[in-house]
């Protein structure tokens, strides 16, 4: 909805094909995940909850398998294609597709798994709305660099909170691999980054609000990632590291 908002100059209906696409496939994907993921009791709340319940997922992917074909027939053939390839992404990360003997899956290639969540979620949130509405990625392609570089640091954040499961399912993430101080330097390199992102896109587009809202984003993140040194909790993780990428579209919806 951010996006078609920096499209179109408005803020699109709530319900549209392309949102209940997105929203019905994400249902479809994220219950795969858990539905076929073996992790042993006490690794979290919600890993509990899911092993408790396993009869909700196949409920959940049948509603948003269900869901994602009635919307096929009221999207472009653009957002369609798009979407095959993401898709393909998507279940490759807990399917094992690969034909390598002991990395089957993407997400056991730890560093390629960073690059790959945050990718997945830049091209669905930006590509799909810019093709929806047939605009040229030419002119928005500052947008697609900063959503794609504020996600990477939440993903190194739950890297973190993740390092001694991956370590025994040797899925050898970033962290894993330079280390702690090293990952929260590269979570700074990131912010600044998106902060020099957000002036070049003022430059492009003076709007005030956009570039204030970019700066309140990257400070709030580095609250948040500061925090999470301290606070390891689903519900932390889930409302505050991931309500950043909310955070960053209420931003735009809102100025």
């Amino acid at each position: 909805m951010a996006t078609e908002k920096l499209l179109t100059g408005a803020t699109p209906a709530f319900f549209s094909a392309l949102h209940g696409f997105v929203a019905a496939n994400t249902l479809a994907i994220y219950n795969i995940h858990y539905f076929i993921k073996d992790l042993p009791a006490g690794v979290s709340d919600r890993a509990d909850w899911s092993a408790q319940h396993r009869w909700v997922h196949p409920l959940l992917i049948l509603a948003g398998g269900l869901l994602s074909f009635i919307c096929l027939f009221f999207l472009p053939l653009k957002v369609i294609a798009v979407s095959i390839g993401l898709g393909l992404l998507s279940l490759g990360y807990s399917l094992p597709v690969l034909p390598f003997p002991q990395k089957k899956r993407l997400k056991d290639w730890g560093i390629l798994k960073l690059i790959l969540l945050s990718l997945v979620w830049t091209c669905v949130t930006v590509l799909m709305p810019m093709f929806g509405y047939g605009k040229s990625f030419r002119a928005y392609e500052v947008e697609f660099l900063l959503r794609f570089v504020l996600m990477l640091p939440l993903c190194i954040a739950f890297d973190i909170r993740d390092m001694e499961t991956d370590k025994e399912h040797r899925i050898y993430t970033l962290p894993n691999a330079i280390g702690l101080q090293a990952s929260f330097r590269l979570m700074d390199a990131c912010l600044i980054v998106f902060c020099a992102l957000a002036v070049w896109q003022y430059l492009r587009y003076p709007i005030v609000s956009r570039l204030a809202g970019g700066f309140v984003i990257t400070l709030c993140t580095k609250a948040m990632l500061l925090l999470s040194r301290k606070v390891n909790t689903d519900i932390f993780y889930l409302l505050c590291i991931d309500g950043m990428m909310l955070l960053y579209a209420a931003f735009i919806l809102l100025a």
